[in-house]
């Protein structure tokens, strides 16, 4: 896990050496988690609504409902707003660089920014909702905290393999040797989707956990409902770091 913070905060020094911009960056990251918790709000609005809707007066139903499209509605323009306006940062930071590079080394400079903030953006939307089932229960935070840092131990470690083998295909593209596309293509999916695969395993665990903590009763049924959706993103957010660090190393070593 070290590696890959040491690796992101190496790229972020790099490529935005100004501190205006590396100060925008991090707000729009933070700006991205915060969009994650409001979609589990959103979900425990959801549910609130579906449990109690003949429990809820219809004036104060319909108003809730309202509530719960609008929202919905700010996130998804949020979440909307910050993506398009990265590229604008990326931009102007890149423009303000004296730096000249080929144009090979800008299309990979483009491509390390992305990728940098988008594991980023994903690894703090994970720290986020895990404070989030903190909130919930305790007991059920502490099991997903460890199976997160397994995952992400894992995942810096083939991480750092991914580095060694892309810097052999950067320094075999120099010398104009020819490499195989299944072994250069190859190796970085595979690295990716076994992380997919390690995420897809801890999820496996944690949901026999909530079941049980449901079923003993230390976890209401709407509130099981709200941690299902939290494990099905902190899921797909796993998922994500493990293939976004594949591309990551790949533009890392080529922009070198």
């Amino acid at each position: 896990m070290k590696v890959i913070l040491w690796h992101l905060r190496k790229s972020l020094l790099e490529l935005f050496p100004t501190r205006r911009y590396r100060l925008i960056l991090i707000s729009l990251i933070l700006i991205a988690a915060s969009i994650s918790v409001s979609e589990l709000l959103v979900a425990k609005l959801f549910t609130q609504i579906i449990l109690h809707e003949g429990e809820i007066d219809k004036s104060t139903l319909a108003l809730t409902m309202i509530g719960f499209f609008l929202f919905y509605g700010f996130t998804r323009i949020g979440q909307f707003g910050q993506r398009i306006y990265r590229v604008r940062v990326f931009d102007r930071a890149f423009k303000e660089n004296d730096i000249e590079l080929t144009t090979g080394k800008e299309n990979w400079r483009w491509t390390q920014a992305f990728e940098m903030t988008n594991v980023s953006s994903v690894l703090t939307q994970v720290g986020v909702v895990l404070l989030f089932f903190f909130y919930f229960n305790w007991v059920f935070a502490l099991l997903d905290l460890l199976m997160i840092l397994i995952v992400l131990e894992i995942l810096g470690r083939l991480f750092s393999n991914q580095i060694e083998i892309q810097r052999t295909f950067a320094k075999a593209q120099k010398d104009k040797m020819k490499v195989d596309n299944f072994l250069r293509v190859g190796s970085r999916i595979k690295s990716g989707e076994i992380g997919t695969l390690l995420a897809g395993f801890a999820m496996i665990i944690l949901l026999g956990a909530l079941f049980y903590l449901n079923y003993i009763g230390d976890i209401s049924a709407s509130n099981t409902v709200v941690l299902f959706f939290g494990l099905r993103m902190q899921t797909s957010n796993l998922s994500s770091i493990s293939t976004g660090l594949m591309r990551f190393a790949r533009a890392k070593t080529h922009s070198e």
